[in-house]
């Protein structure tokens, strides 16, 4: 993997699309050698990824 997503580069993903992103980066991170540079920027990626569906993510009812 050579890009780092940033919020910029998911702010026109839908949440469907975010949510297949984020699978693809979970392969990638699982091919990667442990402690590699590939495997560090997935895991950067990931998690912009994840931050990007909880603020995308309706929250539970309001009480």
């Amino acid at each position: 993997m050579s890009h780092i997503y940033t919020f910029q580069d998911l702010q026109t993903r839908t949440l469907s699309q975010l949510h297949m992103l984020r699978g693809a980066l979970q392969r990638d991170l699982s091919l990667a050698a442990p402690y590699s540079a590939d495997a560090r920027q997935t895991l950067a990626s990931l998690d912009v990824v994840n931050r990007m569906i909880r603020m995308r993510s309706p929250s539970g009812p309001k009480l």
